[in-house]
C-alpha cells in the first residue's frame, strides 16, 4: 500500500511540474528568444552612472513578455523586453544581467503578461517620416482597420540640480500625440477635437457627426477617439 502511494505522488508531482512547464512556455518562449538573440543582431546597452533619473524614457520600466515581428516577417513569441521611446530601441536580457538593443529593424511589438496589466498594449514602426519622427520611430496602436488610429509618445528631458543635492538629475517628460494612418493620404495629426476627427476623416462627415452628437462625444479624451475610429472603420466594413 506505501509503494502504491508512493507511486501516486510520483505521478502527481511528475504532472504539476509539467502543467507549471507549459505555463511558463506559454508566456516564455527560451527557444525562441534563443533565435530572437540571434537574429536581433544587439548591441550592448551601456547604463549612463553620471547622473540620477526621474521619470523614464521607456514605456515601461519592467521586462514584459511580447511577441515580436521584425520588419523582414519573421515572429517571435514569448519574448522579454523593454522598449526605449525616446531612442526607438527594443531592449531585452541576455539572460545575465546585461542588456542588449536590437539593430534589427522591429515592425510590430505586443506587449502582454507585464507586471502592469495596463501595459499590456501594441506598438507599431514603419510609417514615413512626420514631424520629428521617422520611419524607426513607434507608435501605440490604438484601433485598426481601414484607418489606423496612433498614439506617438514624444520624450524630452532635462537636466537639472536640486537644491542641496551634489547630484544631477536628468529628468524625463512624456507628451502623447495622436495621428491617424489614412490609405492615399499616409500619416495625419489628429487632434483631440470633433473638427479635426472630421476633417481628417472628411469621406464620412455625416455619418460620423450623427454618430458623435448621439453619442455625446467632443473627443477630448482618448477613448472618444478609439470610438470614433472605431465606428468610421465599422461603417466602411473593415
Amino acid at each position: 500500500m506505501r509503494k502504491i502511494f508512493l507511486l501516486i505522488g510520483i505521478f502527481l508531482a511528475v504532472g504539476f511540474s509539467c502543467l507549471n512547464a507549459q505555463s511558463l512556455s506559454a508566456v516564455y518562449n527560451y527557444n525562441n528568444a534563443q533565435e530572437f538573440m540571434n537574429d536581433a543582431f544587439g548591441r550592448p546597452m551601456y547604463m549612463h552612472a553620471d547622473y540620477l533619473i526621474e521619470g523614464t524614457p521607456f514605456f515601461s520600466n519592467d521586462y514584459c513578455t511580447a511577441r515580436i515581428k521584425l520588419r523582414k516577417g519573421k515572429t517571435y513569441n514569448g519574448i522579454k523586453v523593454k522598449l526605449n521611446l525616446q531612442e526607438n530601441l527594443v531592449v531585452y536580457d541576455m539572460g545575465d544581467g546585461k542588456e542588449m538593443a536590437a539593430t534589427s529593424a522591429v515592425e510590430k511589438i505586443f506587449f502582454y503578461d507585464c507586471k502592469d496589466s495596463l501595459k499590456s498594449k501594441t506598438f507599431v514602426s514603419g510609417f514615413e517620416p512626420i514631424d520629428q519622427q521617422n520611419e524607426n520611430s513607434f507608435y501605440q496602436l490604438l484601433d485598426s482597420g481601414a484607418v489606423l488610429l496612433l498614439k506617438y509618445f514624444q520624450i524630452s528631458f532635462r537636466d537639472t540640480k536640486y537644491y542641496g543635492s551634489p547630484n544631477t538629475t536628468r529628468v524625463f517628460e512624456q507628451k502623447e500625440i495622436y495621428y491617424a494612418s489614412v490609405p492615399g493620404k499616409g500619416l495625419l495629426p489628429l487632434k483631440k477635437d470633433n473638427a479635426s476627427v472630421l476633417a481628417v476623416l472628411s469621406d464620412q462627415q455625416i455619418s460620423l457627426r450623427k454618430f458623435m452628437v448621439a453619442n455625446d462625444l467632443k473627443c477630448k479624451k482618448e477613448e472618444d477617439l478609439v470610438r470614433v475610429v472605431r465606428y468610421y472603420n465599422k461603417v466602411l466594413g473593415q
